[in-house]
């Protein structure tokens, strides 16, 4: 660019919004604005030697398209969110990889936004995204806020409930069943012999996946005619420090549990490694379940046994549901279930 048309770029910068303009990569490229455009919308309707004089334009003067407008014109935004509890549960951060890398390859961007296990947040979240016309979003949990729940439904955009498979989703859900997952637990834990058993979930009344698997856990318990589990409860299931102190309530009284399931990996590893420097030996004195199969679970001594999530392809499903709603097919079944594994280890 010669020094003339470097002063008249920084001029026309200077009275407007300092952004560099489509006009300007034209300019600097030798081409009609259309071109521009073409380019970056059709690249396949100009010629290579056209495109590769803008594309290097774009490169040297450092032109970014303005989304906001393209979404304005073409009703896409290309950006798809995903809403969760938070993300300092690898359980989260793998569902919200799996969606990227569906959608990514389709040039579709994802928004990332959190609701720590808060109503009000959730549907602030919502709203926030809805705002911003993203073009389908992704959100775990099955039991929504009410209001977030009729403002996804007017809003008529693609939607996915991740992790659960609620009897009337919002249009679309992945997920596994929370039940079948405590159920699983709580047999195992009856054929090795365990009689005197507890549960540790989500104080949270919002966090209902943890709730489904309480619950699953204590239904078979009772099918099974044992005494009522221990029920105990964290305020917050993401923080491993917090579960040290749930041992002294846990192995209080005369006939402590001697097998404990925790509705969360970060629980139950928390557990495990106060049960270690407490001198309470595992499995042998208490026995410790959990659900994720996260990183840490196999490298822990005594080794984890937990339930196998498939977090990343929940999140892969989930983009590759909202792309085809998105381009207007059919989606069946509209409900995925994918299943879970129980991985027993040294723990039990």
């Amino acid at each position: 660019m010669n020094g003339a048309n470097a002063a008249g770029l920084r001029a026309r910068r200077s009275r407007g919004s300092g952004r560099v303009r489509i006009e300007d990569v034209a300019e600097a490229a030798g081409v009609s604005a259309q071109t521009v455009s073409r380019v970056l919308r059709e690249p396949a309707r100009v010629g290579v030697e056209a495109r590769a004089r803008v594309h290097a334009a774009i490169a040297r003067i450092g032109y970014v398209p303005d989304l906001v407008a393209g979404a304005l014109a073409s009703n896409r935004s290309r950006v798809v969110a995903i809403v969760v509890p938070t993300l300092a549960n690898a359980l989260h951060a793998g569902s919200v990889e799996g969606l990227s890398d569906a959608v990514g390859p389709a040039g579709y961007q994802v928004l990332v936004g959190t609701t720590g296990y808060d109503r009000g947040r959730e549907r602030e979240v919502v709203r926030a995204f809805l705002g911003r016309r993203v073009d389908g979003l992704a959100l775990a949990g099955g039991l929504l806020d009410e209001k977030a729940d009729s403002l996804l439904r007017a809003a008529r955009i693609p939607v996915v409930q991740l992790w659960e498979l609620p009897d009337n989703p919002v249009d679309l859900a992945v997920g596994v069943d929370g039940m079948a997952v405590g159920a699983s637990v709580a047999r195992h834990l009856v054929g090795r012999g365990h009689r005197r058993l507890a549960v540790i979930g989500h104080a949270a009344a919002s966090d209902t996946r943890s709730a489904a698997r309480a619950r699953g856990f204590l239904d078979t318990i009772a099918v099974l005619g044992l005494p009522t589990p221990r029920l105990l409860e964290s305020a917050r299931p993401w923080a491993m420090q917090d579960a040290a102190g749930l041992l002294g309530p846990l192995l209080a009284g005369k006939q402590p549990p001697s097998a404990v399931f925790c509705t969360g990996d970060q629980i139950a590893i928390g557990l495990l490694l106060g049960a270690r420097r407490a001198g309470i030996a595992v499995p042998e004195r208490l026995a410790i379940a959990g659900v994720g199969d996260s990183d840490l679970a196999a490298l822990l001594t005594p080794s984890l046994t937990t339930v196998g999530i498939p977090r990343y392809r929940m999140g892969l499903e989930a983009g590759r549901m909202l792309l085809r709603r998105i381009a207007g097919e059919d989606v069946t079944p509209p409900c995925l279930d994918l299943g879970f594994e129980l991985i027993v280890r040294e723990s039990t």
